[in-house]
């Protein structure tokens, strides 16, 4: 039997693993969850009543109650208001199960803070969740969430000041899958996320008194992922029920370390990306628009060959207002795209070393000596930067970048290639700038003297080739002057 056979219940998507149970719903049934539950949350969200699990018809109808759990946190009264969150858990073939639920409950705050208030409500309107859980299948978990509809208001109080914030998302939904990894070594999930059209508004007191100033922005609307895989879920599971169990230990016990070495990795790889279309941004003192904005992160685990990238893209930013200066009109519309990747080996051998330090396991900080441990190990593994071919572009500019950086036995090195149109537009609008900013002139100079270093490539471009090795500096072969 797979290990993901034994998942127990965990959370809105709680399944029992509880052993199989009785193909009609039952009261031992019911208890049976209710331990599932008690083995992640500790025995008091049963004590207490937090959570409770009843038969009804041919499943079994679970209900968190979060008053009660504010209760037990010893919450302020009345700070946070929250109706039960009900779901209804039905048995399949095997050890099959289902969850559906159709409401979400509304959440209102009322928090006083030092020098006032926060109050607020939040609702999901056309809340429903369908998830399956079968451990025969391959890809044993799916699960769809959606609502027609997220809005929020809030309102902070600030002595005498008072902000409002309301938000409103339409169309939301996400979809999630899940299956044993191909070594069998841990888990794959892949969600999906997407929403129709989102607005948010904000009404902020002005410093000078005046009427509330009110800021909203609106997106056409946007979509994400995420992948991870080989998520060590069964290590990171019987971790966090060593946890709940041992919560009021006064120090940690020898039998932790083996537990915190289990879970790593802790993945494989996590990779999320995100785009989103026609943001507005509507201000006292002007608008702004942009065409798309999107980003991509991908990270290893603590593998022992490590990656870690960023990318990031926009396109087409637009601002406008009639109280900045004329030459502001030349940095708009604006597109970038920016891409960094990080890779080195032996990411998995700094964590052990972390691990074995005891003052991490105490307070979770670390000595001087293995930080500096840590980054020798690091230092040694060959890490290396990658600029990816990148842009900058405005009216004034268009500015191409790539290059890498490296260590090779702790001597750092790096090659970068940087080309432009021309630098006479951009000098022009400095040039501008600087009337009004005297502070400019010394960001002028040093343009001009990176356009007298450039080379001219076959399409007319300026060029500039940067070397680093040794702590000395070149362009296109000419050393850099680096001090007085």
């Amino acid at each position: 039997m797979r290990w993901h056979r034994s998942l127990s219940a965990i959370g809105a998507l709680a399944f029992s693993g509880g052993g199989a149970l009785a193909d009609s719903a039952t009261p031992e049934g019911a208890k049976a969850i209710e331990q599932g539950y008690a083995a992640y949350f500790s025995q008091g969200v049963i004590d207490e009543g937090i959570v409770s699990v009843e038969p009804q018809g041919d499943g079994y109808l679970v209900t968190w109650n979060p008053q009660k759990a504010f209760e037990a946190a010893d919450a302020p009264k009345g700070a946070v208001r929250v109706d039960n969150f009900s779901y209804v858990l039905t048995p399949g073939p095997g050890d099959a199960w289902n969850v559906k639920a159709y409401h979400f409950p509304q959440i209102a705050v009322d928090v006083p803070t030092d020098k006032g208030q926060v109050r607020g409500v939040a609702a999901l309107d056309g809340f429903h969740l369908d998830a399956d859980y079968d451990p025969q299948a391959d890809e044993f978990l799916r699960s769809t969430l959606g609502t027609t509809n997220v809005t929020g208001a809030f309102q902070i109080a600030d002595d005498a000041q008072v902000s409002d914030f309301k938000f409103s998302e339409d169309e939301v939904t996400v979809e999630t899958r899940a299956k044993t990894s191909a070594d069998g070594a841990g888990i794959d999930v892949a969600m999906a996320q997407a929403f129709k059209s989102l607005t948010e508004t904000i009404a902020a007191p002005q410093p000078n008194g005046g009427p509330l100033a009110q800021f909203t922005y609106t997106m056409g609307g946007g979509v994400s992922g995420a992948r991870l895989t080989g998520l060590r879920a069964k290590e990171i599971g019987v971790l966090w029920k060593y946890l709940v169990a041992h919560g009021d230990d006064p120090s940690p016990r020898a039998d932790l370390k083996p537990l915190l070495q289990s879970v790593l990795p802790l993945w494989q790889e996590i990779r999320a990306d995100a785009k989103i279309d026609d943001m507005q941004f509507q201000m006292p003192f002007g608008t702004a628009t942009m065409k798309s904005f999107g980003e991509t992160i991908d990270l290893s685990g603590l593998t022992a060959s490590g990656l870690a990238e960023f990318d990031i893209k926009l396109e087409d930013l637009d601002v406008s207002s009639t109280l900045l200066p004329g030459w502001v009109s030349s940095l708009s519309p604006a597109s970038f795209d920016l891409s960094l990747r990080l890779t080195g080996e032996d990411w998995d051998k700094a964590a052990r070393i972390a691990l074995d330090d005891p003052h991490f396991g105490e307070s979770g900080d670390l000595s001087p000596e293995t930080s500096d441990q840590i980054t020798q190990v690091l230092m040694a593994g060959h890490p290396k930067i990658v600029l990816t071919p990148g842009h900058l572009k405005i009216p004034a500019l268009d500015l191409a970048f790539e290059g890498e950086a490296s260590v090779e036995g702790g001597a750092p090195t790096a090659h970068f290639n940087i080309s432009a149109d021309s630098l006479d537009r951009t000098i022009a609008l400095l040039q501008d700038f600087a009337k009004a900013q005297p502070d400019a002139q010394n960001a002028l100079l040093a343009l001009t003297l990176w356009k007298g270093l450039a080379t001219t490539g076959a399409d007319g471009r300026l060029v500039w080739e940067i070397e680093t090795s040794g702590g000395a500096v070149t362009v296109n072969g000419s050393p850099l002057p680096t001090g007085p």
